[in-house]
């Protein structure tokens, strides 16, 4: 894994102001043009506090909501998989100076922490829809229900999600999302494993244009007989 870090002040315009700090760089790769990768951004505060609930919309210019429109996880993060072309990416919350920053294509996986200064509003990421802080997805615990025949686990979760992934792995390699179950049934496999992912997300739209809302990733212990 190799990391970049870089520090880029941005000239100031009235009381509109951004720092952009490059802070996770992984898995690079030679792609070509139509190859996807994550691309992320992790919002803070004037005083590097997490700012949660922000909309973020990833596009182009003139279609800021090309790929879709997420917004902050508690942490301030927001990632989705974008084509290998330059970005154009706004940020939308209550009471700070909006931004839009333009960003090159790239082939390889990147976050982005950036900035949000309170103050005038700027530009905006336009939708009727962006979630709302108290109606983040979360995950508050999971039973695990150990039958003859099967694995389920029954999570208690906030915020109304309409769609899960599971996985042995934390990077939820090939795990796709699924319709949301207040019950979910593990294939004989997965029971198999010590620990599983869940995490859990409210989404809606089409395939050109989304919004959508991600739980963390929690660590689900499974039972282990000897």
């Amino acid at each position: 894994m190799s990391l970049i870090k870089s520090n880029v002040r941005l000239p100031k315009k009235g009381v509109f102001s951004l720092t952009i700090t490059a802070v996770g760089l992984a898995c690079a790769l030679l792609a070509s043009a139509s190859h996807a990768a994550k691309f992320g951004v992790k919002v803070i505060d004037d005083r590097g506090q997490a700012v949660a609930g922000a909309a973020v919309c990833f596009g182009l210019p003139g279609s800021y909501q090309q790929f879709g429109v997420l917004t902050t996880d508690a942490s301030g993060l927001a990632m989705m998989d974008v084509p290998n072309v330059p970005l154009v990416v706004t940020i939308t919350k209550t009471r700070f100076s909006s931004m839009r920053v333009n960003e090159p294509a790239r082939g390889f996986n990147l976050i982005k922490e950036m900035t949000l200064s309170e103050g005038t509003p700027g530009p905006r990421c336009k939708t009727d829809n962006v979630v709302a802080d108290n109606s983040m997805i979360k995950i508050a615990n999971v039973d695990v229900m150990e039958g003859a025949f099967s694995t389920t686990l029954t999570p208690m979760v906030a915020g109304e999600p309409t769609q899960y992934r599971v996985s042995p792995s934390p990077s939820f390699s090939g795990a796709k999302w699924q319709r949301f179950e207040n019950s979910i049934a593990l294939t004989s496999n997965m029971a198999s494993e010590e620990e599983i992912y869940l995490q859990m997300r409210r989404y809606s739209g089409t395939s050109k244009s989304w919004i959508e809302a991600r739980s963390e990733v929690v660590t689900v212990k499974l039972p282990v007989f000897q």
